[in-house]
Parts: structure tokens; C-alpha cells; sequence
């Protein structure tokens, strides 16, 4: 009975993690037809740029119809088997050219949070279904429903630990590069005109990034300050000046209300600033906020490199702050659908 308990239960994983993979490379396949800015959100689990454009998109699809098959018809004919496992195949072989390219990287500039790529993790993930054949699915309606349920359970187990894992995989690692422009993200500042030590870490890590020649701007952006006659923009550059950083090397942005307004905002801010139609831009904020960060980003369309800011004491509020960037980062994960023009 241990046996089989075990064996069932191993199966409601595998399946429980094959619906929520394949339901993200399905909401994934749907962003690309919601008209005005195409979006490829796959490249959050696997990237497949390798890959001729159109290639890339019939193989996204495949996988999604593959990983779904997988959730819901285990032990699906022989015909409809053979063609999953080649789909499944094919995304095992592409997850560990992506671990091998992340390994390459780190060998150069980028420094990764976690010396193991999310992409290994997903990669044993996959081969985890190819390897341990499908169970037979019970004959009893509430044993099926049962264990839908517990399905459904562990896929949205898998969602949260998703975020999660953006926050400490992509958001730890360092991607700085020569680009055109920094942009620092706004927090909280104080009345008085100083900024708060997480806005402080922020506007530090972007000055030195400028200070290292990656880039000739930094634009500041953020909102109005609490309770004062001024934006969190004029409280970033100040301090920026006083770690050397010169004026006229600032642009500000006091509309940047949130992540979304901010790339949003770019465009316009921008257009002066840096002449390319289509600048690299690097990106610093804390790394539970950068995978909202990129994601907003690439939206818009720029070429975003992450840098998580240097936190020189303790963020007692992190545990927090994660929690509370997991339901926002799947809200703008499904939000380009909505929010296109």
C-alpha cells in the first residue's frame, strides 16, 4: 500500500507540474495574437531564440499541447505517447542548451545567483515525465476527482514556487554590460529630502554602474513623496551628485508611479537622452522586484540587462516584500493580454 501511495503520489506531482508548465506555454502562445506589442513570454521557462522565429512558435505550441496531454490523458494511446515523448524530448534537449549557455555566461560578465540554472531544475522536471511511465488512470469518478483536485493543488503549489524561484534565480544574478541608459527605480524617500537606505542602495549600485563607463545616463524615476513638495527622482539625483555622479548625466522621470509607468514612461524620456531607436537599457532595483523588472521592460520592447542593487544592511521587510511581489508578478506576467493597446 506504501508502494503504491508513493507511486501516486509521485504521479500528482509530475502531472500537477506538467499542467502548470504547460498552462504557462499555452497563456504564452495566446500573448503573441493580442495585437500591438508581441510579446514571447516562453523565454521565462525556456528560451528558444536559437531557434528561426517561426520554428520557435510552432515549438512552444507542441510543447504546450505536450505538457497538457501529459496533465490530463496519462496513458493515452500508443501513437499520441510516441509523439509526446519526441516533444518532450526535444524541450529536455533545448532546457540543457540554455543550462550550458547560462554556465558559458557566467564564465564571462554575468554572475548567477544560483551556480545551478533554473533551466536544470526544469530540465529534471521533464525528464522526470519521460522517464517514470504514466500511471493508468483509475476507473472511479471520485477517485478521479479526487485526484484532479490534488492536481490542481500542485500546479498552483508550482505557480507560487515559480515566482519565487524568478526572484532568486533571474533577480540574484548580475547581468551588467556596456548599454545606453540606466534606469534606477524609485521607493520610498523621506521628507526632509533624504533618501530611505533601499532607495539609497539603489541610486549607490546605479552610480556605480555609471562610475564603471557602462553607460553615459542614468535616469531616475519614481513618484511624489509622501507628505512633501517633492519626487522621489529630485531625492535619487541628489544623492547620485553626491557620490559623484554628474547632473547633467541624470534625467529624471517623476511619473514613474509604478514598474508599469515606468517603462512606459522611457519612450518619451528617452527620446533625447539616447538616440538609438532601440536602446540597451540596465536595470537596477532590489532582486525580488527585477523579473517585474525585465518583464515590463521587454514589453515595451528594450533590450533589458538586470542589476540587483548592493543591500549594505539588512532588509528586514524581505520576506514581505516577496510575498507581495509573487501575486504581482503574475499579474503582470498575464497582464500584457489586457493592457495592449
Amino acid at each position: 500500500m506504501r508502494v503504491i501511495n508513493r507511486q501516486t503520489g509521485i504521479e500528482t506531482l509530475i502531472r500537477g507540474g506538467a499542467l502548470f508548465l504547460g498552462s504557462c506555454f499555452l497563456w504564452s502562445w495566446l500573448l503573441y495574437f493580442t495585437g500591438g506589442k508581441r510579446y514571447d513570454a516562453t523565454i521565462w521557462w525556456v528560451d528558444l531564440r536559437f531557434l528561426p522565429g517561426w520554428l520557435a512558435f510552432g515549438f512552444s505550441f507542441a510543447c504546450c499541447i505536450a505538457l497538457l496531454h501529459r496533465a490530463v490523458f496519462p496513458d493515452a494511446g500508443a501513437r499520441a505517447l510516441r509523439c509526446r515523448r519526441v516533444v518532450l524530448v526535444c524541450l529536455l534537449g533545448a532546457l540543457a542548451l540554455n543550462t550550458l549557455a547560462a554556465w558559458r555566461a557566467s564564465m564571462g560578465s554575468v554572475v548567477l545567483g544560483v551556480p545551478v540554472p533554473l533551466t536544470a531544475v526544469l530540465a529534471a522536471g521533464v525528464a522526470l515525465m519521460l522517464w517514470r511511465p504514466a500511471m493508468r488512470a483509475s476507473a472511479s469518478f471520485v477517485v478521479r476527482a479526487r485526484r484532479s483536485f490534488a492536481i490542481a493543488l500542485v500546479a498552483g503549489g508550482f505557480a507560487l514556487l515559480a515566482s519565487l524561484a524568478q526572484m532568486v534565480w533571474f533577480g540574484e544574478s548580475d547581468y551588467r554590460r556596456p548599454a545606453d541608459a540606466i534606469v534606477v527605480y524609485g521607493c520610498k524617500a523621506y521628507t526632509d529630502g533624504t533618501p530611505s537606505q533601499a532607495l539609497a542602495d539603489r541610486v549607490y549600485t546605479a552610480s556605480e554602474l555609471y562610475h564603471e563607463g557602462l553607460a553615459p545616463v542614468i535616469v531616475m524615476s519614481g513618484g511624489p513623496v509622501r507628505n512633501a513638495d517633492m519626487h522621489e527622482p529630485q531625492v535619487m539625483a541628489d544623492y547620485a551628485v553626491s557620490l559623484g555622479v554628474p547632473r547633467e548625466a541624470i534625467v529624471l522621470d517623476p511619473h514613474g508611479l509604478d514598474t508599469q509607468s515606468t517603462a512606459e514612461n522611457l519612450h518619451a524620456v528617452l527620446a533625447e537622452a539616447v538616440p538609438s531607436d532601440s536602446p540597451r537599457l540596465l536595470a537596477v532595483s532590489h532582486d525580488y522586484h527585477l523579473p517585474r523588472v525585465k518583464l515590463s521592460l521587454e514589453r515595451e520592447g528594450y533590450v533589458a540587462y538586470t542589476v540587483p542593487c548592493e543591500i549594505r544592511r539588512g532588509l528586514p521587510s524581505k520576506p514581505y516584500l516577496m510575498a507581495r511581489e509573487t501575486a504581482a508578478w503574475w499579474y503582470y506576467f498575464f497582464r500584457p493580454a489586457i493592457a495592449l493597446d
